[in-house]
C-alpha cells in the first residue's frame, strides 16, 4: 500500500512540476536578438543566454544569426526585437533610421588581419585580396582602416571581397581564395596555430566601438522594461565573464570550436576591450560617425542623442547603488 502511495505522490510531482514549467515558458516574454555571426564580440548575449539571466528577468530569448544589413531591416520591420551589429546599427542610424544602441559590449575592435604565410610584411599585402562579411560592414571598414594604415589605397591597391562570417573567411584564406582578412581573435589564434601570419591586432590603432545591443525608439518607449532587462542580463554576461576566466574560457572553448590554449590566448587578448558599465566613450562613438559620414558623404552634423541612449544603465547603476 505504502508503495502505491509513494509512486502516486512521484506522479503527481512530476505532473505538477511539468504543468509549473509550461506555464513558467508561457508567461515569459518572447525576445529575439539577431548577430551578424559567431565570435567574441557577442559573447556577453552568449554568457547570458547559457547561465540563465535572461530567463531570470522573466524572458525566453533567442539568438538568429543573419548579415548585418538584412538584420537591420529586420529590426525595422519588427522581425527580431535586438540588434547585436553595432557598427550597422550606427550608420542606419546616422542616416535617420530610428534605431538606436541602449548597451555597449566590446569597446573597440577585437579583429587581427591575419594573412597567408607568404605574406610577410605590409608591403606584401599590394595587389592582394582580402575578405570581409558584408559590404559596408564593421569589418569591411576594419579592412580599409588596416589598409591606409599601411599606406595601401582600398579597391585600388588591394581588392576586397565579401567572404562571409569568420569561419567562412578562414576557409577562404585556407583554400587561397583570399589573402586576409580581419577576423575575430578567437578564430585569429586559430589561425596561428595552422600557420597563418597576423599581422595587425586592429585595436591597436583604432578605438572603434566593435559591439553593442541596438533597438527600435519605438520599443525604447513603448516597452522600455524588456529593454531594461535584455541590457541587465546583458552585463551580467559581461561581468561574469571578467570574473570567472575559467568557465569563460571552458564556454569559449565549446561555442567557437577552439582549443582551450585558443580560448585562453583569445579571452587574454581581448578581455580588457569589454566595457564594465556598458558605456561606450563619446570618443569611439564620434569616430565611428566620422567614418560613416566620410563613406556615405554626409557633411550635416549628427548628435550623438540620435544614435546611443544609456539612460537605462544608468537607472540600472542608481538601483544597484541603493
Amino acid at each position: 500500500m505504502s508503495g502505491r502511495v509513494t509512486l502516486i505522490s512521484l506522479l503527481l510531482f512530476l505532473v505538477i512540476s511539468f504543468l509549473q514549467d509550461r506555464f513558467t515558458l508561457s508567461a515569459a516574454e518572447r525576445v529575439m536578438v539577431a548577430t551578424p555571426s559567431r565570435g567574441l564580440f557577442e559573447f556577453p548575449v552568449v554568457v547570458a543566454l547559457r547561465k540563465g539571466y535572461f530567463k531570470d528577468e522573466g524572458l525566453e530569448a533567442d539568438k538568429i544569426q543573419m548579415q548585418p544589413q538584412i538584420a537591420v531591416k529586420a529590426l525595422v520591420a519588427g522581425d527580431v526585437d535586438y540588434l547585436l551589429a553595432w557598427g550597422s546599427a550606427l550608420r542606419a542610424a546616422v542616416t535617420g533610421v530610428p534605431i538606436k544602441a541602449v548597451v555597449g559590449m566590446a569597446s573597440r575592435p577585437l579583429h587581427v588581419l591575419i594573412t597567408r604565410p607568404e605574406i610577410k610584411s605590409a608591403k606584401d599585402l599590394k595587389g592582394k585580396t582580402i575578405g570581409v562579411d558584408s559590404v559596408a560592414g564593421t569589418v569591411d571598414y576594419l579592412s580599409r582602416v588596416a589598409a591606409r594604415h599601411f599606406g595601401l589605397e582600398p579597391d585600388k591597391d588591394v581588392k576586397i571581397i565579401v567572404t562571409g562570417e569568420s569561419p567562412l573567411r578562414l576557409a577562404a584564406i585556407r583554400a587561397g581564395s583570399i589573402d586576409a582578412t580581419p577576423i575575430d581573435v578567437a578564430f585569429a589564434v586559430k589561425a596561428e596555430d595552422e600557420g597563418f601570419k597576423r599581422l595587425l591586432y586592429l585595436g591597436d590603432i583604432i578605438d572603434l566601438p566593435l559591439s553593442g545591443i541596438a533597438v527600435m525608439d519605438k520599443k525604447l518607449q513603448t516597452e522600455r522594461e524588456q529593454v531594461k532587462k535584455v541590457v541587465r542580463a546583458t552585463l551580467r554576461g559581461t561581468r561574469f565573464m571578467k570574473q570567472n576566466r575559467a568557465e569563460t574560457l571552458q564556454m569559449l572553448s565549446d561555442y567557437l570550436r577552439i582549443t582551450p590554449s585558443q580560448a585562453a590566448k583569445a579571452y587574454d587578448a581581448s578581455i580588457n576591450s569589454f566595457a564594465d558599465d556598458g558605456i561606450i566613450s563619446d570618443k569611439g562613438i564620434s569616430l565611428d560617425v566620422q567614418l560613416t559620414k566620410e563613406r556615405l558623404k554626409i557633411t550635416k552634423e549628427i548628435p550623438l542623442s540620435q544614435l546611443v541612449d544609456w539612460s537605462l544603465l544608468k537607472e540600472i547603476r542608481e538601483e544597484k547603488s541603493r
